[in-house]
This record gives structure tokens, C-alpha cells and sequence, in this order.
């Protein structure tokens, strides 16, 4: 399993032969392979290349590219959530559900 650092740049301080794009690649593969391959909103495993990553915090309302605003989504949660708040987008499309709701407040504080 891929380490889970919170930048690409941490992963071209490790490993000094990457560029940084390939950084950039093992950073977004360890944030999915850190939840499982799940997306956290509907709870659905898929295949590494079928997961998107989303801002927890949208970047539109200032939202940073780090990981602990990035959370693996598949592409129709991300794309349906969009710029909302993710806890009301959450419970309004699949009602409360504390574990994935706790599991995404672990990753972001």
C-alpha cells in the first residue's frame, strides 16, 4: 500500500528520482488505496482508475488541493454533490449514516 503523505511534494522529498507528476499520481493513488478503493459517500468499492477524488471543502469556497480535503468519490457522487456542503448533500441523497459520515470527519480535521 501506498503511504499516505499529505502533498505531492512530500513524495518528491522521499523519493528524489520522481517527477512531478508521477508525485502527483502516487499521491492521489494513496488517497483512494487509504479508503479502501470505496468512494465515501454511497460506500461502493470500485477499481482505482474508476474513482475521482473530491474537495471535502469545494475549492470554489476555497477548498485546498491537500490531503485532508481530498476523499475518494465515484464519478456520479462527485459530479452530483458538486459545489454543496458534503454533510447536507450526504444525508439529503442517502439519509445519515454515521460510520461513512465519521470516517469522512476523521480524514478532514
Amino acid at each position: 500500500m501506498t503511504p499516505l503523505l499529505p502533498t505531492p511534494d512530500h513524495y518528491l522529498q522521499n523519493l528524489l528520482t520522481m517527477t512531478s507528476s508521477e508525485a502527483k499520481r502516487l499521491w492521489r493513488r494513496s488517497i483512494k488505496e487509504h479508503f479502501g478503493c470505496t468512494c465515501v459517500y454511497c460506500g461502493e468499492t470500485y477499481e482505482l482508475h474508476e474513482l475521482t477524488l473530491d474537495h471535502v471543502h469545494p475549492k470554489t469556497f476555497g477548498g485546498e488541493d491537500i490531503t485532508s480535503n481530498l476523499v475518494p468519490s465515484c464519478k456520479h457522487c462527485n459530479q452530483a454533490k458538486g459545489s454543496t456542503n458534503w454533510l447536507s448533500w450526504m444525508r439529503q441523497t442517502f439519509g445519515i449514516n454515521r460510520l461513512r459520515e465519521t470516517l469522512i470527519y476523521s480524514h478532514i480535521k
